[in-house]
């Protein structure tokens, strides 16, 4: 008898069971869908920007949920979205796939009458399908100066042969200059053209949408708590700007930060290695307005 009383019980997870209940005992009904208070939003970028420090800061609004790293994770299917982005097949497959991964996440923001922040830069190739299942998604660029992404990608082994996150990392598509020449580039300068390339990607992304649904930012403002583009970040999703205090806060813990691996100080790099970042990244490192 009490084993057939437990096989009654719905087998759904604990946010899922949330969604159902308080769908029955809630006086206010879910938002049937993400709106100007209540936004959807994805950030893009490289990785090694502040991506959880970004999440954590949106932890402070009262009219989102804010994620780092939500599971189901996407960087494979982001992968195959930068592969096939031609294949009109394989896009729509795509979409049907992030719709099943957040399905849950979604709802369960909808019910809470929240908005949904993604942080983490697993859903940056994904950007185009987001848009398809989520028409008034917002994107939010985060960039960092290429010296401390790639120095980070290389003091965590990206690309090193060995890194089981390799298999999910882009590589150069055929139309691609770089292709030829990629088994040959080094550890190095896989690592440059990583950051080039993704940030081309999302500066030619987000010239396809209109202007209120994007915000470029820089890692450096944002740890740095530039009063500008903390209101930028805030006023982005509709919300007050938090007080000082409970900012500064965050930004002191300095969260995932590198503290493992050994690779020189960008001040120590040899100049071939700048030859390099300058050889893969000029262009883009000028677009971003960069100093180097």
């Amino acid at each position: 008898m009490y084993f057939k009383r437990l096989s009654i019980i719905p087998d759904l997870t604990p946010r899922q069971l949330y969604h159902q209940l308080y769908k029955k005992i809630s006086r206010h009904p879910s938002l049937i869908q993400f709106n100007d208070q209540h936004p959807c939003v994805f950030v893009l970028s490289t990785g090694r920007v502040g991506s959880e420090t970004l999440a954590t800061l949106y932890k402070l609004a009262n009219n989102v949920l804010s994620y780092h790293e939500p599971v189901p994770k996407l960087y494979a299917l982001s992968k195959l979205s930068y592969r096939y982005h031609s294949d009109s097949l394989g896009q729509t497959i795509l979409q049907e796939a992030l719709s099943t991964t957040r399905k849950e996440l979604f709802n369960y923001s909808l019910s809470c009458r929240k908005g949904y922040i993604e942080t983490s830069p697993q859903a940056t190739f994904l950007a185009p399908i987001i848009l398809q299942v989520v028409p008034n998604v917002r994107f939010i660029h985060l960039v960092r100066d290429p010296h401390d992404v790639v120095r980070s990608g290389m003091r965590r082994g990206w690309y090193n042969g060995n890194n089981m996150a390799d298999k999910t990392r882009i590589t150069p598509n055929s139309e691609s200059e770089h292709y030829e020449s990629w088994d040959n580039y080094t550890m190095f300068q896989k690592n440059v053209w990583l950051w080039s390339e993704t940030n081309n990607w999302i500066i030619n992304f987000l010239s396809t949408i209109p202007a209120e649904q994007r915000l470029t930012i820089t890692s450096e403002n944002m740890f740095n708590a530039h009063q500008k583009t903390l209101e930028n970040l805030f006023s982005f999703i509709n919300s007050s700007l938090p007080s000082k205090k409970k900012i500064e806060t965050i930004l002191r813990k300095r969260l995932n930060a590198q503290r493992v691996g050994n690779f020189p100080e960008f001040s120590d790099w040899t100049g071939e290695m700048n030859e390099q970042l300058h050889g893969i990244a000029s262009k883009t490192i000028k677009i971003l307005d960069y100093n180097i």
